[in-house]
């Protein structure tokens, strides 16, 4: 059954935990004026997320599903979303516009680098961050109470808490090491540029625990550690993390 906690006023976390992964699944609900789902984990939890999203808010009211990038556990379920909630639009990067067009036959909103959607009382910033990790990635900020929602980075292993002020630094850098999950380090520091002088007190991130406390270990870590390219030693070898 997916798990829903609030992580700051009228920001909520979804998660799903699935059978023999190293991860839990996480997607994000900011129940303002304008409903706004960021993420959609994969059709066939859609169910159970579905119950879980309308414990705070009716579906159909729901306007905008932000996809991070085009992957099974980031989007999956984003037709069956929409289909729920007719009055819900995509919201992708240029890249992933014609993915999520192709896959749902209906026009996204396709945003710009740096561009806000106000939802009422909370603004989202939007971030362009191509191969962090898909070359479609994108990032979004939500200004007023500063909670990023880093999807694939900051991640950590495990099916723990729902937020932590835990250092899990170097469990986050040892689980890139035996996945293999991004590309470059240039990529990675190009898109933690664009996110310097923001007031960030919260990463909401797609995989483990929600972060809060001192940020900075995992900055520093994302950095000065290079964990891209293919896996490492001791490579993960389970099911597909992004398969259902």
């Amino acid at each position: 059954m997916a798990t829903v906690t609030e992580i700051a006023s009228g920001v909520y976390r979804i998660n799903v935990v699935l059978p023999d992964r190293p991860v839990s699944y996480s997607l994000f609900l900011v129940d303002d004026d304008s409903p706004t789902l960021i993420e959609t984990s994969f059709a066939a939890v859609f169910d159970e997320v579905k119950v879980a999203v309308e414990s705070v808010v009716d579906l159909k009211k729901i306007e905008r599903i932000v996809v991070p990038h085009f992957e099974g556990d980031e989007c999956g379920g984003l037709n069956k979303f929409l289909a729920a909630a007719p009055n819900a639009v995509a919201v992708c990067s240029p890249i992933g516009s014609s993915s999520v067009r192709d896959f749902t036959g209906k026009e996204p909103v396709v945003i710009s680098d740096g561009e806000v959607l106000t939802t009422g009382s909370k603004k989202l910033r939007f971030f362009l961050t191509p191969y962090v990790h898909a070359w479609d990635s994108l990032l979004a900020v939500e200004e007023t109470q500063g909670t990023l929602f880093s999807s694939d980075l900051f991640i950590q292993p495990g099916h723990g808490k729902a937020s932590t002020d835990e250092d899990l630094s170097e469990q986050m850098v040892d689980l890139y090491k035996r996945i293999g999950l991004m590309p470059s380090m240039g990529h990675i520091r190009a898109a933690l540029d664009k996110m310097k002088g923001l007031d960030i007190k919260t990463i909401a991130c797609h995989h483990g625990s929600v972060l809060t406390g001192n940020l900075e270990p995992y900055y520093r870590a994302v950095w000065e550690q290079d964990f891209t390219g293919l896996p490492g030693p001791g490579a993960y070898s389970g099911p597909n993390l992004m398969d259902e």
